[in-house]
């Protein structure tokens, strides 16, 4: 009977370890199909701290991560807490404050059950069980993981926190990463939009004109629905609709009057002028990646952000240029672009006229809408304005 039961607990002790085994396997493969695809700096804390609520059924958690000067930390996610709750119990950790720091200068895990009624972390957010768990980077603490309270009331125990240290460490290369990315990403930008001001400033008139566009078209992209993905070559195909412009004479630009035949050729270049700029990018495989751009496929994405530029004044009649594209022919970007390009024209001052009022160009893109424009992106548009001029007059009249 001895033998039997002795060997019932081996065989429960095989089990459990068995079960830890393939949770860890199961947590491995995770968030190398899932976590490990998201280069988002702010999305990436999120799906960290869901996993790791949800693979040990606890109630609430957050994840801290150091600031730059490495001088605090920061609540990048949290789930189970209310803002105001979180905002007061923020300060708790600083590097040398409470368990997170503590976790952060020993660079280990620390489980604790709270039992004095004036702890902090039992008086502020309930909590009676607390895991903290270090996320290092090559051997320097970059954060933590905090977790608060099994569903089932248990204590935590050492197979629960080697689980989320492991889910720590694979995720602390992945932030790093994604902060990184996110730097590249935010200095390409800052490059690609130092280029188009470099170009609207061959004329003092358009001065801006690109930003604004590229602000109008983001607006319309999400009023529309696109995805992240599709939000990031729209931004960059408007930032650099007008880059072929470079290649145009600053006389034909700036000229006040009517334009001959020839110099309106020269402007209906401009298109495919910037497309030649900007195509070099695909023959250069990763050159996107390499400046962080969230693209899945860089070759692919580049065409699409070509040919928001190169057709963004074609028609929707079919009267446009350069290649007298019409309706759905015409790529979504473009006739987005279109939209935004013309409002931003009217309502600018120019060399050869003043700038319109925006109910005049409203009125002018409603006109147009079906033959110029897409009347779809239009009235859309025309919605997206009219909210905004409603808001700042809500806005002024507050203030009188």
């Amino acid at each position: 009977m001895d033998e039997i039961t002795k060997l019932n607990q081996e065989l429960e002790s095989l089990t459990k370890e068995i079960s830890h085994a393939y949770e860890e396997l199961s947590l491995i493969y995770d968030v190398s199909t899932r976590i490990g695809s998201v280069l988002d700096a702010d999305k990436l804390p999120i799906e960290v701290i869901n996993k790791a609520i949800n693979i040990l059924d606890v109630r609430c958690g957050f994840l801290l991560l150091f600031d730059e000067q490495r001088s605090e930390m920061i609540i990048k996610a949290a789930r189970g807490f209310s803002p105001e709750i979180l905002d007061r119990f923020k300060g708790e950790y600083l590097p040398n404050n409470g368990l997170a720091g503590e976790c952060v200068r020993k660079k280990q895990p620390i489980v604790r059950q709270i039992k004095e009624k004036n702890d902090i972390a039992e008086t502020i957010l309930g909590i009676e069980n607390i895991m903290c768990v270090p996320m290092i980077y090559k051997e320097e603490p970059i954060g933590v993981i905090v977790l608060g309270d099994k569903d089932s009331g248990e204590p935590f125990y050492t197979p629960d926190t080697k689980l989320v240290f492991a889910l720590a460490s694979m995720t602390s290369t992945m932030v790093q990463n994604a902060r990184l990315y996110s730097q590249l990403q935010n200095m390409f930008l800052s490059a690609i939009s130092s280029l188009s001001s470099a170009i609207d400033e061959k004329d003092n008139y358009t001065l801006g004109h690109s930003n604004r566009v590229t602000t109008y078209a983001v607006e319309i992209g999400k009023r529309m629905n696109l995805s992240e993905e599709k939000l990031g070559v729209l931004q960059l195909a408007a930032i650099l609709h007008d880059v072929g412009k470079i290649g145009i004479p600053e006389e034909v630009l700036k000229k006040p009057g009517k334009l001959t035949n020839e110099e309106w050729g020269n402007i209906k270049q401009h298109p495919d002028k910037g497309v030649r700029i900007v195509e070099p990018m695909v023959e250069t495989k990763g050159t996107m990646a390499a400046f962080g751009i969230n693209l899945i496929n860089p070759k692919e994405h580049i065409k699409e952000i070509i040919s928001g530029i190169k057709y963004h004044h074609e028609r929707f009649d079919g009267h446009g240029y350069p290649a007298g594209l019409d309706h759905a022919n015409i790529p979504l970007i473009s006739r987005i672009i279109a939209v935004a390009d013309a409002f931003d024209a009217m309502t600018s001052k120019r060399s050869y006229r003043d700038a319109l009022p925006e109910q005049v160009a409203i009125e002018e893109l409603r006109k147009n809408a079906g033959e110029q424009h897409d009347p779809e992106i239009v009235e859309l548009f025309i919605k997206m304005r009219q909210e905004q001029m409603e808001k700042e007059a809500k806005r002024c009249s507050e203030h009188l």
